[in-house]
């Protein structure tokens, strides 16, 4: 634990100190998923315990108790729409297998050129993906880690540029009142580097022999990093069952601070609060510091009982973005 406290302190120090303010690709990678997540403002990583875990912890995979698949809606900005799925298996009681598949995309977009800037007739669509694998163990009985793979591609009309990347996290539990800590770092792994054939050319390679053939020439893009993330953040069951402060039966009260530091902009402070009315129905809000369009989130769940065929939840955020208006996110997740 020390060992991998002292590596994200250290990759901190790295980051800190070579900021790249907005120069990294597939910015997708960071928009959060679930409903749940989103109403507590992305304060989520030592919380985490359920198909959105993911996303922001690997680790939380533990938290499920049994096959789990989540799905997600982000309506965002500009007609842009965010998708996430994930189907989350227990392996035995000590380990859990996840799969998720999360897209960005939007409408199809007029092809512009020089001579037609109002559209040439043609259309484009965009479209980014990542699909993740992951895997997690509880190491201890206090103490589980977790680790995601991912392979990533962003399409643009006829090109294309894709890589892999790795997430690792862990979550720790104390003995004071269940007091959690979480750690995830996101996102480590290549660069993008776009090709395609409009990226192909014609070319005289000696403009000295008549009659030689043009040769096919590539225009080479620049390589961009992925927008790497480490998240650090503590949870705690203020009232409800267990080892919570104030114990109570019928209610829970749950506070989540989270700290992120992303390598393509200043750090962020997520903070968020959830109540519960005996497990049925969920009231939440956050606090995001730091961001330059969104800062209050909301939203609300409810849970239904299926008795022997299982759970769901349906879990509804809303996020104001001052000028841009209030995008929402929609999740739905059925455990067996």
């Amino acid at each position: 634990m020390r060992r991998l406290l002292l590596l994200l302190f250290l990759t901190t120090l790295v980051y800190a100190e070579f900021d790249k303010v907005a120069t990294t690709a597939a910015p997708f990678l960071k928009l959060g998923v679930g409903g749940r997540a989103a109403a507590m403002g992305g304060g989520f990583v030592a919380l985490a315990d359920d198909g959105s875990s993911l996303f922001w912890n690997p680790a939380g995979m533990l938290g499920v108790q049994g096959m789990t698949a989540m799905a997600s809606h982000n309506d965002w900005l500009l007609d842009i729409s965010h998708d996430y799925l994930s189907v989350t298996l227990l392996t035995d009681i000590n380990g859990r297998f996840g799969f998720s598949v999360s897209a960005l995309t939007m409408g199809d977009q007029p092809v512009r050129t020089m001579a037609a800037p109002d559209g040439n007739g043609l259309s484009y669509n965009v479209m980014d993906l990542a699909v993740s694998v992951a895997y997690a163990r509880q190491v201890t009985d206090r103490l589980s880690m977790g680790m995601t793979g991912k392979f990533i591609q962003l399409n643009a009309y006829n090109e294309t540029a894709s890589t892999l990347a790795l997430d690792v996290g862990s979550i720790l539990r104390t003995d004071f009142y269940g007091l959690k800590l979480g750690m995830a770092l996101t996102n480590f792994g290549g660069d993008f580097q776009f090709s395609g054939r409009d990226l192909i050319l014609k070319a005289d390679l000696d403009d000295k022999i008549n009659g030689n053939y043009s040769s096919d020439v590539d225009l080479r893009t620049e390589p961009w990093p992925l927008p790497l993330m480490i998240r650090i953040g503590v949870s705690m069951d203020i009232m409800g069952p267990g080892e919570a402060f104030l114990p109570s039966q019928n209610s829970r009260m749950t506070l989540a601070l989270d700290v992120d530091h992303p390598n393509d902009g200043p750090e962020h402070l997520n903070f968020g609060v959830e109540y519960a009315v005996k497990e049925k129905v969920y009231f939440r809000a956050g606090y995001r510091h730091n961001y330059e369009q969104e800062m209050f989130t909301m939203g609300t769940g409810v849970q239904l009982d299926l008795r022997s065929h299982g759970r769901i939840k349906i879990d509804y955020a809303v996020k104001p973005m001052d000028v841009f208006g209030n995008t929402s996110i929609l999740s739905v997740e059925f455990s067996k």
